[in-house]
């Protein structure tokens, strides 16, 4: 590993660790959004700061400054500038160091966001047709359920099926590193999920409960 690639792994684990949630409450509301609702940074929990009217929009501009972050070195990795590595190991290096430094921001004590919207602007800059899958998914399996964990979750796994699906004949050969990517990040956010999936678990068995309550 050249020296040019560990600098450019350490500027996209910094670019990556901006966090876009705490800034935008910080800035227009003059809150920490870490003492508010779940303490996440990420999108969900930054709109949830805001009025009903702008909710959306904020949720939306979180999104995809978030995505931005993982997306443009994922990017830059992927033009051979940084290192010579081929280009999937250079590109998912540098994807990972970017969602690394979402979910462990280096400006707000290593504790940031879940890393979804960071996986997204990867992968769209791997394989947008992954991307796309892998967040029709998403959308369908929060629609169906209304909970967003679910739908993350749905994500990193459409992510490793489609990787493979795709390109069965190259996922394993050139494009292995994309792959490798694919199936760690999929793990990654049930990981990065884990309190939600708790959560769920508790509010589940609340339900039955009441069930067998007379």
């Amino acid at each position: 590993m050249s020296w040019d690639l560990i600098l450019a792994l350490f500027c996209a684990y910094l670019m990556g660790g901006i966090p876009f949630g705490y800034l935008a409450v910080r800035m227009a509301l003059q809150k920490d959004v870490r003492t508010i609702g779940s303490g996440n940074i990420g999108a969900t929990n930054v709109s949830r700061c805001f009025s009903k009217k702008i909710r959306l929009w904020v949720f939306l501009l979180i999104w995809f400054l978030d995505m931005g972050k993982g997306c443009l070195p994922t990017w830059f990795g992927m033009q051979g500038g940084a290192g010579t590595l081929g280009v999937y190991a250079t590109g998912s290096l540098m994807g990972l160091a970017a969602v690394a430094g979402h979910v462990f921001t280096p400006w707000l004590r290593f504790k940031g966001g879940k890393g979804v919207s960071t996986v997204c602007g990867v992968l769209l800059a791997l394989d947008w047709q992954v991307f796309l899958i892998a967040l029709g998914t998403f959308l369908l399996v929060f629609l169906v359920t209304r909970v967003v964990a679910l739908g993350s979750m749905a994500l990193g796994l459409a992510l490793a099926v489609s990787v493979v699906f795709l390109q069965p004949d190259a996922a394993f050969e050139e494009r292995l590193p994309l792959t490798l990517l694919c199936f760690f990040l999929a793990l990654f956010l049930v990981w990065t999920h884990r309190e939600n999936i708790k959560g769920l678990a508790r509010l589940r068995r609340q339900r039955q409960q009441q069930e067998k309550s007379p």
